[in-house]
């Protein structure tokens, strides 16, 4: 079954690892620039590589409106040059000195990565810095990057039923909230982007304090400040907007979306609830919601894959997702895959029984218990690799939790109890704030019709 597509770069992925590390944790060390960067330190010795990541508080919830998709162009044209490199330069010396780079757009922030070896932390910093700097490019460079993001989309979504369908659920989900809108655009928006749209969205958002730095690798304190100083302290503050988003209003009904698509060989159910996170709405659930997931759908000894996939066998795959991760209404969702020569309504009836009674009945000890080692085992291979901290670190920093809030995750876990993800579920699991959508194949009529 495939993932639901949230937005579209390689590096989302990021958006569906729980956020926190469990055990050995390196510890993080925090300054702040006099210019207002914020630069956050994560030793880790054991190879002699480094991770240099700049954040933003900026992503596609701020948008301005009929401009959707303008946060993310804007970061591809960030490749495009800077008065001191020409366009494609950037990438290039980072190959060429043995590194790897990419970028990504969320909602919530808009992320530049760097990987590579420890010598060559300072040429990261020196290019990060002068394109946060300054921007150039030519009218002709900004049309042709307008028409690879609108390829992407084609790409990624057009060409996608499931990212058709998710883009939908979304738009039906949030009314009123930026989340109601594709990060990557609606193409007939993006089609009207401007170069003088991406470089008024730079001044306006791309300045010291409005970032943060995290360095993590093989580096000392002393190290990273030095040269942080040396290579961003130079770059004048300026006066931030504040971020102004639109709230949700109640959600009074239940949705529904059905979608046929003729890329689509097996059908597909799914039902989203809009959920509080981390950073919104009732906070304190979110910890029990991460549990709810797990026990959910969290592996074959989960409630609804041993109940609908191994007793019942009318479920060939079910998964359960919440990513708590957000500044703003979060997402809790189930996802059906229908056993062969099962109709999506019976295997939707079947799934609605498990809620009621999960509603009814809570979770005992050993579900719970199974629930919170799956969930801090997750979190413990989450922090492998170069990368995987500092983007933990940079998505709770994004949401407005201080730095040291993961240090703390194995106790938060240990100290839900069954009556908290009870509790969260009865929130969480409402109908009126639902959406339930079917993809199901395209008919012999339509296709005919065609």
């Amino acid at each position: 079954m495939s993932k639901k597509i949230v937005i579209p770069y390689i590096i989302f992925s990021f958006l569906f690892v729980p956020p926190l590390a469990a055990a050995n944790v390196p510890v993080s060390e925090n300054f702040t620039l006099k210019n207002g960067l914020e630069v956050i330190v994560i030793p880790n010795h054991r190879v002699p590589a480094i991770n240099h990541t700049l954040w933003y508080f900026v992503g596609a919830g701020d948008d301005p409106t009929g401009k959707s998709g303008l946060a993310h162009y804007h970061e591809h044209s960030m490749f495009l040059g800077t008065q001191k490199y020409k366009s494609g330069e950037y990438s290039t010396i980072i190959a060429k000195n043995g590194g790897e780079q990419n970028a990504f757009t969320g909602y919530d922030a808009t992320a530049y990565f760097i990987n590579i070896s420890k010598e060559n932390l300072p040429l990261a910093m020196e290019m990060e810095a002068d394109r946060m700097g300054t921007l150039n490019a030519s009218d002709e460079e900004m049309e042709k990057e307008k028409q690879v993001i609108i390829e992407e989309r084609r790409m990624r979504v057009d060409n996608n039923p499931n990212g058709l369908l998710a883009e939908q659920i979304n738009a039906t989900l949030f009314r009123h909230h930026p989340y109601h809108l594709p990060v990557i655009g609606w193409q007939h928006e993006m089609e009207g982007l401007t170069k003088q749209d991406v470089f008024d969205f730079h001044k306006k958002w791309y300045h010291p304090n409005n970032a943060i730095l995290i360095v993590a690798g093989d580096v000392t304190t002393a190290e990273v400040k030095t040269l942080a100083e040396k290579y961003y302290g130079n770059i004048p503050k300026a006066d931030i907007p504040k971020r102004i988003w639109n709230d949700e209003p109640p959600q009074r009904t239940e949705r529904r979306l059905t979608m046929r698509h003729p890329q689509v060989t097996q059908p597909e159910i799914s039902r989203t609830y809009m959920a509080s996170s981390l950073a919104y709405g009732n906070k304190e659930q979110a910890f029990p919601l991460f549990v709810l997931a797990q026990v959910l759908g969290g592996g074959k000894t989960s409630k609804l894959y041993r109940s609908l996939v191994t007793e019942q066998k009318i479920a060939a795959a079910v998964d359960v997702d919440y990513n708590g991760i957000t500044k703003g209404p979060s997402e809790f969702t189930i996802e059906l895959v229908p056993e062969q020569g099962v109709s999506t309504e019976k295997l939707e009836t079947a799934m609605d029984k498990e809620l009621a009674d999960f509603l009814k009945n809570g979770l005992n000890d050993e579900e719970l218990d199974r629930a919170k080692t799956l969930l801090k085992a997750e979190t413990i291979f989450a922090r492998e690799g170069l990368s995987s901290m500092a983007n933990i670190m940079g998505w709770i920093r994004m949401i407005g939790l201080n730095s040291d809030y993961f240090t703390n995750f194995p106790k938060l876990v240990d100290g839900i109890s069954k009556q908290a993800v009870l509790n969260a579920a009865k929130d969480t699991i409402k109908p009126e704030q639902s959406v339930t959508a079917i993809l199901l194949p395209e008919t012999k009529e339509a296709k005919n019709a065609k």
